[in-house]
């Protein structure tokens, strides 16, 4: 159980392990200390089999960037049927999935990335591969550390140390059983950072494009989706945005996630300040949905981002290469947020949802 616990708490929030454990019939308490504590004075009986599953949904759908590549119908069963020959690598993190590797294993990584693993479901089948990056994070030094505390008070408001740390990361290739599309989804936790993210896309892209089924090349251009989830007001809660004004303004808008009733769209002083002007272009938006299933509550997250209002697209607008989906409990969250890219950017329509 313990191993299990440790790797949820590297790869989940709090707050999003909560609602699985929960549903494994564990009753927490507040945090993961109070939990595990709480567990060890009393002992409790829960299903670790439904934990583990739920582990591995959140592996293949949980904070992940994706790209979507478009592909011709007749060549989905031949990605999934190469996807289901694919042979995990005899290598420390194949050994330990679903789970971390060994702390000494994690220091010893090369950096490779590795298969570990094929995963099938109702929704389609992928390949999960696992990577290590040394990430570089701050760690406040509490003044109690140094010789002389008080000077340290005096003299500084706090110390903090730059840490180089490794993380494990698990990423996936993944072809749907109803969708004429390939997605490589990398892991994205906090702290690493965006240009390693599109370096390792550009790897798995690689790894498609030897399998010599299909050349992926340019993936789907997101952008089409940020007005119409800006201007549907039954589409989730926009929590933050950044806009171009007519008359050269560049303005970020973010509403605090506490308030489960804030939507940036009708925020007072984002409306008023959008009458003040002719019209916004808008080319950064993050949309959160909340939704309550067997007494757990919801809220997975959606960012799609441009470098800038103007761009090398159609039109001159900007190109969205890739989304940051985020707080996935479950595959069908996951889905859930694909479906409603789809309807939104136009390249999923209503038959194929259905």
């Amino acid at each position: 159980m313990k191993k299990m616990f440790r790797t949820l708490r590297h790869r989940m929030s709090w707050t999003n392990a909560r609602k699985l454990l929960n549903s494994a019939g564990i009753s927490t308490s507040h945090g993961w200390d109070s939990t595990l504590k709480k567990l060890d004075a009393s002992p409790q009986n829960f299903d670790l089999g439904k934990i583990e599953d739920g582990l591995i949904e959140h592996i293949l759908c949980g904070e992940k960037y994706t790209k979507l590549y478009e592909i011709k119908p007749t060549a989905r069963d031949a990605l999934q049927a190469s996807i289901q020959q694919q042979q995990p690598a005899e290598v420390p993190a194949y050994r330990r999935y679903p789970h971390l590797m060994e702390d000494e294993d994690l220091r010893a990584a090369t950096g490779d990335i590795d298969v570990v693993q094929v995963e099938s479901n109702e929704d389609g089948i992928g390949v999960v591969l696992s990577s290590v990056l040394m990430v570089k994070t701050r760690e406040e030094i509490p003044f109690a550390e140094f010789e002389h505390p008080k000077d340290m008070r005096e003299r500084y408001e706090e110390v903090v140390g730059l840490v180089r740390q490794p993380v494990q990361m698990f990423h996936v290739i993944w072809v749907p059983h109803h969708r004429d599309f390939i997605e490589i989804r990398v892991d994205y936790p906090k702290g690493i950072p965006e240009a390693d993210v599109h370096g390792i896309h550009s790897a798995l892209k690689g790894i498609v494009n030897n399998w010599g089924i299909v050349h992926l090349d340019k993936s789907v251009n997101l952008f089409p989706a940020v007005r119409p989830f800006y201007e549907d007001p039954k589409e989730g809660t926009v929590t933050q945005m950044t806009f171009q004004t007519t008359t050269g303004g560049i303005k970020d808008e973010k509403m605090p996630r506490r308030r489960l009733d804030a939507d940036q769209r009708d925020e007072p002083y984002h409306v008023a300040g959008k009458g003040a002007v002719d019209a916004i272009a808008i080319y950064k938006i993050t949309v959160e949905w909340g939704f309550s299933e067997d007494d757990q509550f919801y809220q997975p997250a959606i960012s799609l981002a441009a470098s800038g209002p103007s761009g090398r697209g159609e039109g001159g607008n900007p190109i969205i290469t890739g989304a940051l989906i985020r707080d996935c409990v479950r595959a069908a969250d996951y889905e859930f947020v694909i479906e409603r890219l789809g309807k939104k950017a136009q390249f999923l329509s209503d038959s194929v949802q259905e």
